[in-house]
């Protein structure tokens, strides 16, 4: 077994610069990193189980002794045994209840179909061959030897393993089919007590049957046993009422791969249940379950599994950011101290033109990295690909510069928000929906994480310290949807509240400090961006249009201040960058990324967290930042700025809205509102008038996201909001102005 994927991390504290927005930051608190946090998502003990799946089942013939011998030689923990019970009361190692599929019974006794074990005796199945089929399957992997292989009897399989396992290798043992061999489990532990294993304490014994397992339980108490589960088991049920139930008999589960997702993992270890799925043969999907915490798994490869194992290893993925058309920023997280390196290329064999990058993963950022790439051709799809420069795991991403300045070429993005609370855990269906789009890039759109709300990475919320928010990213990182998303389009990440604690204001929030630094280490974010915790930037697709990201939590007021010329959200410095920003572009459409809406009244009365103040709720309220966003409104109006577009989320309902600030019965700009992807689905409600609202759709309850498609060539964008599944539940298209 190997030694655990969590490494230690030092004591971390976090010292603020002067340049920074905070410059009346509450005390920073004093940080220390533990070896695992709150999280549930680790396994409970040092050691990581390497269980070789019928033996080495992917090198030999399943349940024979050639396929149990290279199991060990390739360092599993556990090999794992079938039992199916001979006609005469013998147990064998068969996965099987027939004998068609891995012998030549068929050939042997032809007119015995179907070949069912029961049937058979003990001598009659030993003069099959279990061997040869598999060199007719797998070719690549035939060997001579195979051939007339024999099926091993329990007995004869135990003192195989005690002879070669050298002390190494312990037993894993199933009783299939328990109620077609009534005395299964008593022959079972006669043969483990003749065999002197039975007071191994690491033998463990499993089956789908819970009736098999009660009755071993009952038979022989000190015995580990594990519940197997495949998806219909847990169908309908209460993940955490199932797994406190089955506590009172088994030491651990072994579900079927798909079913591992934080919610399982939560409430297995909250039961102290190892966790054990089958049956993971991919590299991807072995990290991907070692991210959720797992306690060891049953594979075909053991021999890849524990070359995986041995070093540190690219652990969640691979993500590019902050894309312009002449660079990005790449990002990956390894599980330990390495140093990560980049390929990339526009050839996705990298034989050719290939630059390379290589950057240190150190504890102090939780062993994520960055690396900029510069001298990028515009308007052009680069791959590249990362791995531990100790490990043979390689993870490949690809994105797409931005089109050279002063070009117009079509634009398709997607965005969206508010991932991972009010009880919501990932996987989250709306990703996959994005990804299958193949959008030029991804607006992350805010309340990236909820780093204030109970997950199986935090349970005991609020985030505290920097583990734990990166324990949040983490906990979102296991989602495959996300991954891939994040790994075959470029992402532009802002945050919100959630990403440090419900609407908080930056320059007064004791926890500011250590969310922004984990939001940081977890995002390809750009070091211009990240400069002084600045956070707000312009990038520009060609000429189609400028997204300009603004920092609505890093400058603000308390939101329980009331409204004037001294209440800020964006700050001087930020309005003023802001005005320019729009004055100056000539792109056909203007983006205004936000993290909060114009109208909707967010927060709470007396200290509203967006800039309404909904005094249409509450006239008395003097709390919002609407002397703010007038400023930014009466400028547009002013200017004469045409084609903008605010875009948020937040809300947790969509709307698509347009305004007439100014009451002249012209839209003067329009807001996009999406979500939520994984948090609380709310009805809309109403909205603030103070700038001349009117919705063109408003529609909650549903978990979505945005599609923005801009054609300079028609003068057209066209908004969809789409449903978790990629249903579209609106769509408009808007004249572009000249």
């Amino acid at each position: 077994m190997k030694k655990s994927l969590i490494a230690s991390l030092a004591c971390l504290s976090l010292s603020v610069s002067a340049a920074a927005p905070y410059a009346v930051l509450a005390k920073p608190i004093e940080m220390t990193a533990t070896d695992n946090g709150q999280s549930s998502l680790k396994p409970l003990t040092s050691d990581i189980a390497i269980i070789a799946h019928r033996g080495a089942s992917a090198y030999g013939p399943e349940h024979t002794l050639a396929a149990y011998k290279q199991a060990m030689t390739m360092k599993a923990d556990y090999v794992e045994f079938d039992l199916q019970m001979t006609k005469d009361g013998e147990l064998i190692a068969m996965h099987d209840e027939t004998l068609a599929r891995t012998t030549n019974a068929k050939e042997l006794y032809p007119d015995r179909a179907p070949w069912r074990v029961k049937d058979f005796t003990l001598d009659e199945i030993k003069r099959l061959d279990a061997g040869s089929w598999f060199n007719k399957a797998y070719p690549e992997q035939a060997k001579q030897a195979y051939i007339g292989q024999k099926v091993p009897t329990l007995e004869e399989a135990i003192q195989f393993v005690k002879q070669h396992g050298n002390d190494k290798a312990s037993l894993y043992i199933e009783t299939k089919a328990p109620n077609v061999y009534p005395g299964m489990e008593e022959r079972l532990i006669e043969i483990l007590k003749k065999t002197n294993v039975l007071d191994d304490e690491k033998l463990l014994l499993q089956s789908f049957s819970e009736d098999s397992l009660r009755k071993l339980h009952n038979l022989v108490p000190h015995v580990k046993l594990i519940q197997l589960y495949n998806a219909s088991m847990l169908k309908g049920k209460d993940v955490y009422q199932e797994m406190k139930r089955i506590s009172d008999y088994a030491s651990g589960v072994g579900p079927s791969k798909e079913l591992v997702v934080p919610k399982l993992m939560e409430a297995a270890h909250q039961n102290k249940l190892h966790v054990h799925p089958y049956t993971v043969n991919s590299k991807d999907d072995m990290v991907s379950l070692l991210s959720l915490g797992v306690d060891g798994l049953f594979t075909n490869y053991p021999d890849q599994f524990e070359n995986l194992l041995d070093k540190p290893f690219i652990s969640h993925g691979v993500a590019s950011g902050d894309i312009t058309d002449s660079s990005a920023i790449l990002w990956a997280r390894t599980n330990g101290k390495a140093n990560v390196q980049f390929e990339i290329s526009t050839d996705s064999t990298f034989k050719h033109n290939t630059i390379v990058k290589t950057s240190a993963a150190e504890a102090k950022n939780d062993f994520t990295v960055k690396v900029d790439v510069n001298e990028l051709q515009p308007n052009t799809t680069y791959f590249y690909r990362a791995h531990a420069v100790s490990s043979k795991y390689m993870v490949n991403g690809k994105f797409k510069t931005a089109p050279e300045k002063n070009s117009l070429e079509p634009l398709t993005m997607v965005w969206g928000g508010d991932t991972g609370g009010q009880g919501e855990i990932p996987p989250f269906k709306s990703f996959e929906a994005m990804a299958k789009l193949n959008p030029d890039f991804f607006l992350f759109s805010g309340d990236t994480i909820y780093a204030d709300n109970a997950t199986p990475a935090v349970p005991n919320p609020p985030s505290q310290t920097e583990k734990d928010f990166w324990a949040k990213y983490k906990e979102n990182r296991t989602d495959k949807g996300l991954r891939s998303l994040l790994q075959n389009t470029g992402t532009f990440a802002i945050w919100d509240d959630h990403e440090v604690i419900n609407d908080f204001s930056g320059p007064s929030e004791p926890l500011t400090p250590a969310g922004l630094q984990a939001f940081k280490n977890y995002w390809p974010i750009s070091n211009e961006r990240s400069a002084a915790d600045k956070l707000y930037h312009k990038y520009s697709w060609g000429n189609t249009m400028d997204m300009v990201i603004l920092n609505n939590r890093g400058y603000r007021s308390p939101n329980t201040q009331a409204d004037g010329p001294d209440k800020k959200m964006l700050g001087k410095e930020q309005l003023d960058w802001l005005k320019q920003q729009l004055l100056e572009s000539d792109s056909k459409v203007k983006l205004v990324a936000t993290s909060v809406p114009i109208s909707v009244p967010t927060g709470k009365a007396m200290a509203r967290d967006g800039w309404a103040n909904g005094d249409n709720i509450n006239p008395n309220d003097p709390t919002g930042y609407e002397k703010e966003f007038k400023e930014i409104s009466d400028f547009i109006i002013e200017k004469g700025i045409k084609n903008v577009f605010f875009v948020t989320t937040d809300v947790h309902f969509a709307e698509v809205i347009k305004y007439d600030a100014n009451q002249d019965g012209k839209s003067d700009y329009h807001e996009l509102i999406s979500g939520p992807i994984g948090a609380v689905k709310i009805k809309p409600g109403t909205l603030d008038p103070t700038f001349g609202p009117e919705r063109l759709y408003s529609e909650g309850n549903f978990f979505n996201f945005g599609v923005l498609r801009v054609d300079p060539a028609t003068k057209q964008a066209t908004v969809e909001i789409q449903d978790e599944n990629g249903k579209a539940h609106f769509k408009h298209t808007f004249k572009l102005e000249d």
